[in-house]
């Protein structure tokens, strides 16, 4: 299961795959111990496979990826939905 917001256990690992390329290579967020605090990687698919099942390791549905996602945004543009402070303003009437 997905852990809540702000928890963090190192023993926990996450996958997010963002590609599969047609070129043989897997782009995949990484992270440990919270999903949100992620790296973006790459690696053959061979190699991606062994990574992605190593014991402690949980590959992210895209439910769980798109709610990190959106707690990423939220911390980069402070705003609860994650959408940059410009679209707030503009979205607003004067």
């Amino acid at each position: 299961t997905f852990p809540p917001a702000g928890s963090f256990n190192p023993a926990r690992r996450f996958v997010r795959v963002r590609q599969m390329r047609d070129d043989g290579f897997v782009e995949f967020d990484f992270a440990i111990g919270d999903a949100e605090l992620s790296v973006e990687l790459i690696l053959p698919r061979a190699a991606f496979e062994a990574f992605a099942g190593l014991p402690g390791t949980e590959r992210m549905n895209e439910d769980a990826a798109a709610r990190a996602f959106r707690r990423q945004q939220s911390y980069l543009y402070g705003t609860p939905d994650g959408a940059p402070e410009s679209q707030h303003n503009n979205n607003q009437e004067t």
